[in-house]
């Protein structure tokens, strides 16, 4: 079998490798979407919106219990809408639009990264974009940052083909401006300033002229797109719309006291791991501050001394035609930095749209070391250090996972995560005295794919405890569609909703549920032991179900330090609630 697989591997082209990689990737991306709740409240507006249009027929208000949500534009729901229409009503449904433009945003990163370089760039650069955690979660939630990425990487896409057919391709700067338009009517504005910024300081820094970029034909493109749904909304809600776009968009996004800060430098550090530490020994490679003579006393008056002329010398390299791929990915991930620094709110997935740049950096690394062996300088620091976190999380995570179970039962499964990280530990460190790139970039992008998918899918579904999991399965397997309610519990209505598919009201006063139970229909309540044991001792209900959550919906590092030090006689009661699925006959 193995030499079955290395002869294959051996004889494919890189184009079939691509292949078999999307549709990995696809799998994994899409296993299990269900598995945990909406992340946030974001995700909620999006599946419950998404649901209602469904439910409603109107296809142009988002509607968000019961009110009008004006916050983004319209195309995003309609992914999310016509993937309801197609694979039903549920959380699988809504995510799945996120998994499918995950996927094609690692394609078109190899078409984009096939023309700026030679070599395996490319294949390398794909094989580092899913393996990212960043760009692996965000492809896993129904929100629209991975969407807007993509067509902000489709975008710079038509740019780098204009520029490379010296801007004889006019259907190419027409596509340009049709990429940042539906990128804009999926989030907003940053789909435009991203890659029109990259564009304009790319090509000031090349001295290349800009009446090439045919701006008056450009934004009759971007208006054209753009004007119907935005003029459409002012003609059906007026005031309350263009108050909220002006007020809440853009005033509060904009005028605030927020101090600047550099979180998204550590976003760049922390959710790009293992990457990032071949990342920074590139950075440093590239702009001349990693010395080969370098030593720990002698050398380092030296090395500091060398650091201003060698700085100079690499950025001037940089605006060599040669280089013009490398300054393009650079001038690429420095414009989303500052960018979200001015804007300053700090999210993590804002930075995402910088993720194909710095995979094409670090593939290129990988590439350079191929040629160098595997003694280039600064090679081995990240290798060791990689293969070290592996195992530590390999072993750290079983140790965890088996304390968890002591407590509640696990599925097996969900220990494939720790064993993954431990063997891709070993492998990574096995390797790292070979000289063929591929086989390390390989490697560890397998692990990191196939643990976070078994984080996402398996253990994350189990740990967070997620009632209203086992509640939705049991209203669909008594095909239930009476009247379904939640009691003071904030987002799991639209959670218990989209699992259904059926409409789910919420209460928030014990008269309220009073009011609701005096009818002669069956209903469905969901709350929590406790409010059912105080607030209603004498309300007739009976218990359908019952599930177990975390307090707060959360396991925090106090909690996470009792996990670890209890035993099995251990009281946990301190960490979890009992959530019940009531009804009235």
């Amino acid at each position: 079998m193995s030499t079955f697989f290395h002869d294959y591997f051996s004889k494919a082209t890189e184009k079939q490798l691509v292949f078999l990689w999307l549709i990995f990737c696809f799998v994994v991306l899409s296993y299990k979407l269900d598995g945990v709740p909406p992340y946030h409240s974001d995700e909620n507006f999006y599946v419950e919106s998404s649901r209602n249009m469904v439910e409603s027929g109107d296809y142009l208000t988002p509607v968000y219990h019961d009110k009008k949500r004006f916050a983004k534009p319209i195309l995003y729901y309609w992914f999310v809408s016509a993937s309801y229409k197609i694979f039903g009503v549920n959380l699988t449904s809504a995510r799945l639009a996120s998994a499918f433009f995950g996927c094609l945003t690692i394609g078109l990163l190899y078409l984009l990264s096939s023309r700026l370089f030679e070599g395996r760039i490319a294949f390398y650069s794909i094989l580092i974009l899913p393996a990212t955690f960043l760009h692996f979660q965000i492809s896993r939630w129904a929100t629209t940052d991975i969407v807007m990425s993509f067509f902000i990487l489709l975008a710079l896409y038509f740019f780098v083909r204009l520029y490379q057919s010296d801007f004889k391709e006019r259907s190419d700067i027409y596509l340009f401006y049709l990429a940042m338009a539906l990128g804009f009517m999926t989030k907003g504005p940053p789909a435009i300033i991203i890659p029109a910024m990259v564009v304009l300081i790319f090509l000031v820094a090349t001295k290349r002229t800009l009446f090439q970029l045919c701006i008056g034909q450009g934004g009759m493109i971007l208006l054209v797109v753009i004007l119907p749904w935005f003029a459409t909304m002012y003609f059906l809600h007026g005031d309350e719309f263009t108050n909220h776009i002006i007020g809440a968009e853009i005033k509060a996004r904009l005028a605030h006291g927020t101090p600047l800060s550099l979180y998204y430098f550590g976003v760049l550090f922390r959710y790009y791991l293992p990457w990032s530490l071949f990342f920074l020994v590139a950075v440093l490679h590239q702009f001349g501050l990693y010395s080969y003579s370098l030593s720990p006393v002698s050398g380092l008056s030296e090395y500091f001394k060398q650091i201003p002329a060698n700085l100079k010398a690499q950025v001037r390299l940089l605006f060599v035609r040669e280089n013009e791929s490398v300054l393009f990915c650079y001038i690429w991930i420095l414009v989303c930095l500052i960018l979200f620094i001015l804007v300053r709110t700090e999210h993590s997935r804002y930075m995402l749209p910088a993720s194909s740049a710095v995979a094409i950096l670090t593939a290129k690394f990988f590439a350079d070391m191929e040629k160098h062996g595997s003694d280039w300088p600064g090679y081995k620091i990240p290798v060791i250090l990689t293969g070290i976190i592996f195992i530590l999380i390999g072993l750290f995570s079983g140790v965890g996972l088996y304390s968890l179970d002591s407590f509640y039962p696990a599925p097996l499964r969900i220990f494939a995560l720790p064993v993954v990280f431990f063997f891709g530990g070993i492998a990574v460190m096995a390797l790292k005295k070979t000289r063929q790139a591929g086989k390390q970039v390989f490697a560890i992008s397998f692990a990191l794919v196939l643990a976070f998918s078994f984080l996402s899918g398996d253990v994350l579904s189990h740990a967070s405890r997620y009632p209203m999991k086992l509640f939705a399965e049991k209203i669909l397997s008594e095909k239930f569609s009476g009247p379904i309610v939640v009691y003071q519990l904030g987002n799991q209505r639209a959670r218990l909703g989209v699992l259904t598919g059926q409409k789910v009201l919420t209460i928030h006063s014990p008269e309220q549920l009073e009011e609701f139970l005096a009818t002669e229909k069956q209903v469905r309540i969901v709350m929590r032991q406790a409010d059912f044991r105080d607030k209603f001792p004498d309300v007739p209900l009976k218990i359908v179900a019952e599930d177990i959550a975390w307090l707060d919906g959360r396991v925090d590092w106090e909690r996470t330090k009792e996990l670890f030090g209890k035993a099995e006689s251990a009281d946990f009661s301190n960490l979890t609630e009992k959530i019940y699925l009531l009804t009235n006959k």
